[in-house]
């Protein structure tokens, strides 16, 4: 198929001259937003965004997927099943739709217009209006005609502006011409649709004054007077004024139309050669096009673009690359300057100058002495040009500002490592490492296809080890470019070796330990440097503030000092994990084995366990504070007094700052304590605690391998102690992840061998929560009498030991074993029981999931309304207690009980609201199960589309999951 995309009226895609069905309104609001992202990948929740705005329904991202389905089907109708897209790609949940912009009518319609500028430059007025010509015919109607949504609406408005700014443009280039007579009916109908725009109103009044209608044109500013005061209060401004008193004074160069071309002279232009093994950045160079071709505004500023990132990420290629695409656009000269930053003697601002002025004509006995001078004399010499800069490797803003042009038309490209905060530009480009497939495409285009289809599993190993870095990856082309075959394959064994990773990334000028030796070097103090190999030690994706401390032995402020310090050289990436979360920082991962070559031998190790064994506890102890607010009365209720706790005294106001906290800190977490648990810098007894009070934010959002892994090195190091407790312990949360992930029979093999251990070593309440725990494995298994058993002795040992709150807990999954056996009065009984007792203790705000099961026998019992009050109690002590995965219990339940009773409207809303909070919990088996639940409520209300989609929904989530 040859697909061509129409946006300039209502949005089409044809394939040839058929046009293809696009879909209903919202399809082609999601088509439009990815055809204008010009290749880049837009996340679901852009497309969310930029379709229903802040309206959005809690299943439109699974809608989004549904229309981008469909629109699959009609770009690539002969796309195998499974097969992998190739029109509309996706990439985790984004996606993008490349096109060829001659194929897409606003790219070709802006295209003609930069294209007209250059021509009118040129001094080609013919081919200036032809141009224009071509492009406004695209043109059928208003932009994204029919399209909803925020982002149709800006595209529209802007569209339009450019499309009036065409039509005003052909217009004065025919008045140029002498074509005033043929321009008149064109202006006055602009004029009219337009009554507020002075630009129309002038070009009308000389095109009027040429053709002798004199009194018409001062008509014109008559009526424009009128209503510009009207509309808006104000009065016409400086050149319709200006135009009214030299109609009046009938001066002769108004009837002078300009017909000879420009005369053209050589220009600079100093950019290096395109790097050839370019990909990617298409973002960065989408949004470098739009600063080009933003409108120029009131003030003599250039538009400036700062393009920034660690060393060697590929800064001074995506300047140089972009400066060759946008070259045209900027016929007064291209220049090039190195600023030296990185070294320790930086380019002066004044010499860069003479050396600039002398690049744009000014010989060199008129160049003046001085910064000031010099500066004053480039502002003049660069007013009113159209230029483009590139000042590659800036060390700061001061060696910046002197060399900016005076006009608003030129652009400048800046790069640096620093972060340069003293540069007045909004338009900051970060950049950080290429993903997977520009990283694969990058090497493909070093060394040759061939070379790496050859080698597939040693090129995925040297991609791992590269992490996307492009100095990197041009390290590994220049050292297997000339290889016999197998070159990758010794090349990746030597790189996973850690210890002689950054040996090997070095080929001739090319290092990369020796790039990032540069911005080590910079630091401007040995307190951050020394951060900086320190905190390279934990195996961990990234650090809070808090992590840094502890790890560092440091007050807060300091440590938080030195990770911006760090940031600032681009030695570390700083990023928000989520609304409401606290910055983070992380390292790239050639950058975290830079730091680690920074130590050596038993020196380096001892300051491993040191750093862990400082960060650990201090992690423990926060997550014990999280625990008790998302939790409360079923942690312990004391505060952790363990090593190193004052470094973990996070003051979470609400369970909500907890679960945020939990949800940005858990892969340091669990990375820390894996690492601390290998090198012995942690006890048994502290792993199994800090296995126990994560239990429930993992369980709840689904991350069960995390919890399994915890799990697993608390026996491994418990095993090692010896230290049964806390064997009994990790093998306790073993089999209940097991019972999670529904795998019964090592559930029930762990739980048994747990209860055993605590019978050895008296614990008696543990060993109960374990028999609790077997219970429930073998009610699933279906095996009600040994549940009974377990579930009953567990309740016996709770009652014998006054343990109040661990005997509702057993009383609601007897209650729950009896509705499962059909014997809903004895469950009724058992939650009556729970409830006295929480009623009785004062600790009915923990009954949720009492009430949950409670509504659950209402149901069974066909007594739907009392169902739907249980459930929406219970749903409200969840909230309370911050409990997300009970209130989607609560919610779900609540939905199945509305259905039955025939209120399909409330089923659909409560199922919605349940499915969101899984969704927002991560939890897989959750989400899925809440997709059907949502499709038999929509399938009762007659809505059979939305039915299937959903179980689509819930088939591909458990696929993904392995579920």
């Amino acid at each position: 198929m040859v697909l061509s995309y129409r946006l300039l009226g209502p949005v089409s895609v044809f394939d040839d001259a058929s046009e293809l069905d696009a879909g209903p309104a919202k399809q082609r609001a999601v088509l439009a937003m990815l055809l204008c992202a010009d290749g880049a990948f837009l996340a679901r929740r852009e497309i969310v965004r930029g379709v229903w705005g802040g309206s959005a329904p809690a299943t439109a991202s699974q809608v989004v997927a549904t229309y981008v389905a469909r629109l699959r089907k009609i770009l690539e109708p002969a796309r195998g099943y499974r097969a992998d897209a190739t029109v509309l790609l996706s990439r985790g949940d984004s996606y993008a739709l490349p096109t060829d912009p001659g194929r897409f009518d606003i790219r070709a319609f802006e295209q003609a217009v930069h294209g007209a500028r250059q021509l009118r430059a040129d001094g080609d007025l013919t081919g200036c209006v032809k141009e224009l010509e071509r492009g406004l015919a695209l043109w059928r109607g208003p932009a994204l005609e029919g399209v909803p949504g925020p982002h149709a609406a800006r595209e529209r408005h802007r569209l339009g502006e450019l499309r009036l700014a065409g039509q005003e443009g052909r217009l004065a280039v025919l008045l140029d011409q002498g074509g005033h007579t043929e321009a008149v009916p064109e202006l006055s109908a602009l004029a009219a649709a337009h009554p507020a725009r002075e630009r129309i109103r002038a070009l009308l009044m000389l095109a009027l004054h040429r053709t002798g209608r004199r009194a018409e044109a001062l008509g014109v500013f008559q009526d424009t007077w009128r209503t510009l005061a009207a509309e808006t209060g104000i009065e016409p401004g400086r050149e319709l004024r200006d135009l009214q008193r030299r109609i009046l004074d009938g001066d002769p160069e108004l009837l002078v139309t300009h017909r000879e071309p420009v005369t053209v002279h050589a220009v600079a232009s100093q950019l290096p050669p395109g790097v050839p093994d370019f990909v990617g950045r298409r973002g960065e160079l989408a949004a470098l096009r739009r600063l080009a071709a933003r409108a120029t505004g009131t003030e003599a500023v250039p538009r400036i673009a700062l393009i920034t990132g660690p060393g060697g990420v590929g800064k001074s290629a995506l300047a140089v690359h972009a400066a060759h695409r946008l070259a045209d656009r900027y016929p007064d000269g291209r220049l090039h300057v190195r600023l030296d930053g990185t070294r320790a003697r930086p380019a002066r601002p004044e010499d860069v100058l003479g050396r600039l002025l002398e690049d744009l004509g000014v010989p060199h006995h008129r160049i003046p002495a001085g910064l000031d001078r010099r500066t004053d004399l480039f502002r003049t010499v660069t007013s009113g040009r159209r230029l483009l800069l590139v000042l590659d490797d800036a060390r700061r803003g001061a060696q910046v500002r002197p060399l900016l042009p005076a006009s608003a038309d030129c652009l400048v490209l800046v790069t640096s490592r620093s972060k340069v905060t003293d540069l007045a530009t909004r338009n900051v480009l970060r950049l950080s490492a290429l993903d997977e497939h520009d990283a694969r495409a990058m090497l493909r285009l070093a060394v040759g296809p061939e070379r790496v289809e050859n080698e597939p599993a040693a090129v995925d190993a040297v991609l791992q080890v590269c992490a996307g870095l492009p100095l990197a990856l041009r390290v590994v082309a220049a050292r297997v470019v000339d290889r016999p075959p197998g070159a990758f394959a010794v090349l990746a064994r030597r790189l996973l070796d850690e210890e002689r990773r950054m040996g090997e990334l070095a080929a001739g000028d090319l290092a990369v330990a020796s790039s990032f030796r540069v911005s080590y070097d910079s630091l401007p103090n040995t307190e951050s440097a020394t951060a900086f190999r320190l905190l390279s030690e934990p195996a961990v994706p990234d650090l809070g503030v808090a992590d840094a401390a502890a790890a560092l032995d440091l007050p807060e402020d300091q440590a938080e000092g030195h990770l911006e310090t760090l940031a600032d050289a681009h030695l570390l990436e700083v990023f928000l994990p989520a609304p409401g979360a606290r910055y983070r920082y992380r390292y790239h991962d050639l950058l975290r084995v830079f730091g680690r070559s920074l130590g050596h031998g038993a020196a380096r190790r001892d300051t491993v366990t040191a750093v862990l064994a400082r960060l650990v506890p201090s992690q423990i102890a926060a997550v014990h504070a999280a625990d008790r607010l998302l939790r409360p009365g079923h942690s312990t209720g004391k505060d952790y007094r363990g090593p190193r706790a004052s470094y973990g005294e996070h003051r979470f106001r609400t369970a909500d700052e907890a679960l945020t906290w939990l949800k940005a800190e858990r892969g340091t977490i669990l990375g820390a304590a894996l690492q601390a648990a290998a090198t012995g810098a942690v006890a048994p007894a502290q792993l199994a605690e800090l296995t126990t009070l994560l239990r429930a934010f993992l369980m709840r959002c689904g991350h069960w391998p995390d919890w399994e892994q915890l799990a697993e090195a608390t026996v491994r190091l418990a095993r090692a102690g010896p230290d049964p407790l806390a064997e009994a312990i990790g093998r306790l949360e073993l089999g209940t992840v097991a019972a999670a992930r529904r795998q019964l029979g090592r559930a029930q093999a762990e739980l048994e061998s747990s209860a055993e251990l605590f019978a050895s070593c008296g614990d008696t309440r543990r060993r109960a929560r374990a028999l609790n725990n077997l219970g429930l494995v073998q009610l699933d298994l279906g095996e009600f009498t040994a549940a009974a058993d377990c579930l009953e002795t567990a309740l016996d040992v709770h009652r014998a030991a006054g343990q109040r709150l661990d005997t509702t807990i057993a009383l609601d999954n007897l209650a729950l074993l009896n509705l499962r056996r059909g014997a809903l009065g004895r469950a009724q009984e058992l939650c009556a029981e729970s409830l006295a007792i929480h009623e009785t203790d004062g600790t009915t705000e923990l009954a949720s999931a009492t009430l949950n099961i409670l509504g659950l026998v209402r149901h069974g019992q066909g007594r739907h309304a009392e169902a739907v009050e249980c459930q929406r109690r219970s749903r409200e002590l969840a909230r309370a207690q911050g409990n997300l995965y009970r209130e989607a219990f609560a919610l779900l339940d609540a939905a199945t009980a509305h259905r039955a009773a025939g209120r399909n409207r409330e089923a659909i809303e409560c199922a919605e609201q349940g499915l969101g909070i899984r969704r927002d919990l991560g939890d897989p088996h959750g989400t899925a199960a809440a997709f059907t639940v949502l499709a038999d409520a929509l399938k009762a209300a007659g809505d059979a589309d939305r039915a299937e989609a959903c179980r689509a929904e819930a088939a591909a989530v458990r696929t993904a999951a392995g579920i």
